[in-house]
């Protein structure tokens, strides 16, 4: 059994994927970090630096949200119907 989430994908996420959205089946048990993982393995490129491998949460370079909510833990469990955004964070002056 799974569950699914609708990743939604903003700037250069929506360029390299070709969609504004898909929805991806993960186990009953995922976190946010399963999930980004998923998509890295499956996209390569930018999905790859979400993750900042030192600390483990998501890099201040990325806004990630679930269901709205800014996130920067990976830990986050899942629950079927999330709504899952990746973007970058905006800067101008």
């Amino acid at each position: 059994m799974s569950i699914s989430v609708k990743v939604m994908f903003l700037a250069n996420f929506r360029e390299i994927v070709g969609k504004k959205e898909i929805v991806e089946e993960v186990a009953p048990d995922s976190t946010l970090r399963h999930i980004l993982e998923k998509l890295a393995s499956k996209y390569g490129r930018d999905f790859r630096q979400i993750v900042d491998g030192k600390t483990g949460k998501i890099s201040s370079e990325f806004l990630v949200s679930i269901n709205g909510q800014i996130m920067r833990d990976t830990s986050v469990k899942l629950n079927n119907d999330d709504t899952l955004m990746l973007s970058i964070v905006a800067s101008g002056g």
